[in-house]
């Protein structure tokens, strides 16, 4: 893929989520065991490999795990959970700086994530399960990347894309922390209000990638359209030239055509000179008799109803 496609370094720091009035408090996550997990050999694998993928907003994550399918069942219709991402770069500093580094997809979701970081909307949120620990930490104990998000937790070093944290997740959904489900989740054996949030975010997957596509196609119907401007615009100027040329060489070839203008006077007094010289010239031959007869004849000629 092209360099275009790829984030600079992006850094925050854990200690530090840049909010005092909005997001989460996150002041009671064991931010240790969370450098330890990004860290981690198989974190580090996942980066490697290309296999630590990221989507357009939590909703994919919160309805059917973690580390989604590729395809699910929504509506009636198997839907394609395309990502829009790889983290192809992170490392965590024992400060809680976190480093990272992020590549877009050449698919619509890559593409659609992109052109919002280029627009500076949004940013980059981690996707983390946790456990409880006494007496009220939350340890990190899976570190599954980032997703792309509008509203991100962590809004430290604003720029052209940013890492932020958001979606936590319990290990033990059975507790009332739930924040996502799963694939294999059967929303019918779930409480009415769990029913209703599931089939929530079935819908807004369904729209966002509804939105994406529909945003998309209607871009590339806007290039196709000042391709054929452009297009359009080289043919009429290249008509246009070739017209000026055609009225030059006309232009040109009646100028080649047409001689010097003089008047019949002017014309006359040219030929009474060379007659003159041409009887000088007889006078000394031997035909001067002959010649002045024909210089006569001509003289007559030229004056002829003078």
């Amino acid at each position: 893929m092209s360099k275009g496609r790829k984030t600079k370094v992006l850094q925050y720091n854990l200690h530090n989520r840049g909010r005092k009035h909005t997001g989460v408090d996150r002041s009671n996550i064991d931010f240790m065991s969370m450098i330890n997990l990004i860290n981690a050999p198989s974190t580090q694998e996942m980066v490697k490999t290309g296999q630590l993928i990221g989507f357009y907003g939590h909703q994919i994550r919160q309805r059917f795990g973690m580390v989604p399918p590729e395809s699910v069942p929504i509506s009636g219709k198997m839907v394609h959970l395309e990502p829009a991402f790889r983290t192809i770069e992170i490392k965590a500093d024992k400060d809680g700086t976190v480093s990272h580094r992020a590549e877009f997809l050449e698919n619509e979701s890559g593409e659609f994530a992109r052109t919002q970081y280029l627009a500076k909307v949004g940013g980059f949120s981690t996707a983390v399960n946790y456990r409880k620990t006494p007496p009220n930490k939350l340890t990190p104990s899976g570190f599954f990347g980032f997703d792309y998000v509008t509203q991100p937790n962590y809004a430290t070093n604003v720029g052209d894309g940013q890492l932020f944290d958001g979606l936590f997740v319990p290990e033990d959904p059975s507790n009332n922390l739930i924040a996502c489900f799963d694939s294999a989740t059967d929303l019918s054996a779930l409480e009415p209000s769990q029913a209703l949030i599931a089939n929530m975010l079935e819908q807004q997957i369904i729209s966002t990638f509804d939105s994406i596509h529909a945003q998309i196609t209607l871009g590339q119907m806007n290039e196709q359209a000042l391709d054929q401007i452009d297009a359009l615009t080289q043919q009429i100027s290249l008509h246009e030239r070739k017209k000026q040329l055609q009225q030059q060489r006309q232009q040109d070839l009646y100028t080649g055509m047409v001689g010097e203008i003089r008047t019949f006077d002017s014309a006359l007094a040219e030929a009474e000179h060379y007659l003159e010289q041409l009887e000088g010239n007889l006078v000394q031959d031997n035909t001067k008799q002959r010649g002045t007869g024909l210089v006569k004849t001509v003289r007559k000629f030229l004056t002829f109803g003078g």
